[in-house]
């Protein structure tokens, strides 16, 4: 039987009306962050690629269709290229065409690029010659470091990332050097928060009387952030995570080796989960001992709960073990390969991977929609585009000027409001959720300043952690207690709930109808509510009900298969929960959307994120490649087909590396030139790109000889001044002391919290140059707002306050 949110979606399903209808988008973008504009597209904006005429580089990129080299036939460039036009301008040689280029630009919404800071600049194509031409243009500029700070001109790309913003140093394989994620994951990932920031800026567009601004991306601040309470965790505890290989940070998160020789992967982070696990699955007379629920008891006791979780594990075959563990309760999750993903019942029931129709390649499979919207739609409008295919089509629409008419709510329902600075102030959000997913979306439309209302009950287990993880993921909040197990307290829930915006849950489908405040309760007290949920599998589907954290959406999407060395034990791969920060950042994107959406129609909607599919429509290429030329991917490490060198290197001190990633002809000349012009470097098996991947291993021999002369950081800056892409792996402690993290707005941020002191936290890793928002406001007390909340917002009386506390609703 189909739950309310899947009943609710597909009556929704027949809506024409897209979240971005009417806007046109210019990109200019490479290889890295095409997936920005693409989002837009998908959300219904007009995208127009701007290609050279012999195509954009990236179509040189594989995997291809068939394993048939050519433009038309890049499996990497068709997917990050949908939903978008390509003209063809030569706007770096042609004056005409860069003359064409400033006309299209004029007439557009926003703009896309990724180039180095300064570049355009010397086009006259920078930010503030354009804003002078079209003050309703919106930039967004995606860069290694972002447009200020010291690194501002430092070189980089997916390896970089991986090395500036910590993620490569924490996460992995503890006796291996540090590995990136795959396909291209992280660039990827600061491609959305890009588009986020559009969204943000179109509503900005009320409060800057119609004007756009300046979107400033920098990816190493992206991926710093998934790394949460990197920066507090070194400043309060001294703390330097480094890869855990097959330890575990508590006791039962692990993956675990099963009978069949397969794996399931576990993550028992509560102390009633834990409890489940010991006498539901395990049976197991010593962990069965209340004691064992004790977080503390667990951290300081967790090698032997793995021995005697594992001990269990090997007698039980793979699937048993997890069908065991799910009925006790526990979440658990059988760990996929890709494949096995995508022939999965639960996917396809669910009908993720979908079908396209590429004019050269003809039909493929690729999967769908990380957002499902209620009424609105986020789906691919067309096809990647052949070389110029639109050329002319769209020049002749320059012509007659068409990109002018457009229905934007923002521009036209709401008078100018030039006083404020955050794009979201005046809209309130209801926070009821547990974990990081909601923790981090919701506190993202916090920075951007939306009232976030945390409600929170003593009557339910504490999700606040020792530590800062709490207090860095909740940030900008307001905290009340209100407990919605009470009639009275579920009252009180709806008079907040016709007082706001949006409500964000993330609960097991179905939690929400016994608590009975599902969607359709809610919409009796507030007509046009905007309700986002983010269950872990989806709200149908053989699996739907699941228990999961984000560690098991990696384990059932392949992705803990294929992010490390092909030669590192699989109980050593990344098990970090990449997946709560992909949805959290749709999250908190789909809601600003939702609202754009609400602006324009009246209505508000439902909104499903199924966090597995979420990050599952990010591991595209590996998807297509499969179906496709029936291809399994396979972990590749740090290799690279179209980079080399293109690895970390090992440097002077404990666990220190410096990464190199050589993209071109000319950084190689430069490298050469760096380190000394070494007569090997002119031998005929480096002397071009295929040649330096095929001869990899002694290319990395011989360049770790250099490395192993300097530090990380010394290694990188001299690389970089002779214009060469590097850094140094970046642990805790450096980006602690980064000095260009700290020149950059809001790159790390000082807060007075209230119990922990002085604390220090990353900030704001989307840069609005005109509402900025602010991550500084500290995580609250449970309850500290209940005053405001209960008697301004609500207006009750202190004597009905003092009632409700009396019958348990207020706690």
């Amino acid at each position: 039987m189909e739950n309310e949110i899947t009943l609710s979606i597909n009556e929704g399903s027949d809506a024409p009306t897209s979240v971005l209808d009417g806007y046109s988008v210019i990109d200019l973008t490479g290889h890295l962050s095409q997936m920005c504009a693409r989002t837009l597209g998908d959300l219904g904006a007009d995208v127009i690629k701007v290609e050279p005429s012999g195509g954009d580089p990236s179509r040189s990129i594989g995997p291809f269709a068939e394993d048939i080299a050519g433009p038309e036939r890049s499996l990497s460039f068709i997917n990050a290229n949908r939903s978008k036009r390509s003209i063809v301008l030569d706007f770096t040689s042609s004056d005409e065409d860069l003359s064409f280029l400033i006309d299209l630009i004029q007439q557009a919404d926003i703009l896309v690029e990724d180039f180095q800071p300064g570049f355009l600049k010397t086009l006259g194509l920078d930010y503030e010659k354009l804003h002078d031409l079209n003050p309703n243009l919106i930039y967004i500029s995606i860069t290694p470091f972002g447009q200020s700070g010291p690194k501002a001109s430092w070189l980089g790309g997916e390896l970089i990332a991986a090395a500036s913003g910590g993620i490569m140093y924490a996460n992995g394989d503890d006796n291996a050097a540090p590995c990136m994620a795959p396909f291209e994951l992280l660039s990827q990932f600061a491609s959305i928060h890009g588009a986020f920031g559009a969204l943000l800026a179109i509503r900005a567009k009320s409060i800057l009387a119609g004007n756009g601004q300046h979107i400033d991306v920098s990816r190493q601040e992206v991926v710093l952030w998934l790394q949460n309470s990197y920066i507090s965790r070194y400043q309060y505890l001294d703390m330097i995570t480094r890869r855990e290989g097959s330890h575990t940070a508590f006791g039962a998160v692990n993956t675990y080796h099963t009978a069949d020789a397969g794996y399931v992967n576990i993550s028992v982070y509560s102390d009633e989960h834990f409890g489940r696990l010991a006498r539901n699955v395990l049976d197991h007379p010593i962990l069965s001992d209340p004691l064992w629920q004790q977080r503390e008891v667990r951290t300081e006791n967790r090698e032997m709960i793995d021995s005697f979780v594992q001990e269990f594990a090997i007698q039980v075959k793979r699937d048993e073990l997890v069908e065991k563990g799910q009925k006790g309760g526990i979440p658990i999750v059988p760990l996929l390969k890709m494949e096995e993903f995508v022939q999965h019942p639960h996917i396809q029931a669910r009908g993720f991977i979908v079908e396209e129709d590429h004019p050269v390649i003809g039909k493929f499979k690729r999967p769908g929609p990380p957002v499902i919207y209620e009424k609105s739609k986020w789906k691919g409008s067309r096809p990647a585009p052949t070389i110029g295919q639109h050329t002319q089509e769209i020049k002749d629409q320059v012509k007659e000027k068409v990109f002018n008419k457009k229905n934007s709510g923002s521009d036209k329902k709401t008078s100018p409001i030039t006083s404020l600075d955050s794009p979201l102030t005046g809209i309130r959000v209801i926070d009821l959720t547990r974990a990081h997913a909601g923790f981090i979306g919701a506190m993202y439309l916090g920075f951007f300043g939306a009232e976030v209302i945390k409600i929170e009950s003593e009557g339910l287990e504490n999700p606040r952690t020792m530590g800062t993880n709490y207090t860095d993921m909740n940030r900008n909040k307001l905290s009340v207690t209100i407990d919605i197990r009470t009639t009275e307290g579920k009252e009180t829930f709806f008079q907040l709930v016709k007082k706001s915006d949006v409500i964000i849950e993330h609960f097991r489908p179905g939690v929400m109808e016994k608590l009975g405040i599902s969607y359709s309760e809610v919409k009796k007290y507030k007509e046009d509510i905007i309700m986002l949920s983010m269950p872990g599998m989806g709200s149908s589907g053989p699996i739907h009900e699941y228990r999961s954290y984000g560690q098991q959406v990696m384990g059932m999407t392949g992705l803990t298969h294929l992010w490390g060395a092909e030669s590192s034990p699989l109980d050593t791969r990344v098990k970090m929960p990449f997946p709560d920060y992909v949805a959290a950042i749709l999250g908190a994107m789909s809601v600003v959307g939702a609202l754009e959406y609400r602006d324009r129609t009246g209505s508000g909607q439902l909104i499903e994120i199924a966090q597995l599919e979420a990050m599952a429509h990010f591991l595209g290429v590996g998807i297509i490649d499969y179906t496709h030329n029936k291809r399994p991917p396979k972990p590749v490490g740090n290799n690279s087909n179209e980079a080399a060198p293109h690895d970390v290197y090992s440097c002077v001190g404990y666990d220190s590396w410096c990464a190199i990633s050589i993209q071109n002809q000319e950084q190689w000349e430069n490298l050469k030139t760096a380190i000394g012009s070494p007569s090997w470097a002119e031998q005929t098996e480096y002397s071009n790109v295929d040649n330096r991947v095929a001869n990899k291993v002694t290319l990395d021999e011989r360049l770790n000889e250099w490395t192993n002369q300097f530090t990380a950081t010394t290694a990188a800056r001299i690389l970089q001044k002779a214009g060469v892409p590097a850094s140094a792996v970046m642990n805790a402690e450096d980006l602690y002391h980064d000095v260009h993290l700290r020149s950059r707005a809001e790159g790390i941020v000082q807060i007075e919290h209230p119990e922990f002191g002085f604390t220090e936290h990353q900030g704001l890793n989307v840069h609005l140059s005109e509402t900025p928002g602010t991550s500084t406001k500290p995580a609250p007390a449970m309850g500290e707002h209940n005053q405001y909340v209960f008697e301004e917002v609500l207006g009750f009386s202190k004597k009905t306050t003092a009632e409700l506390k009396k019958k348990g609703a207020l706690n």
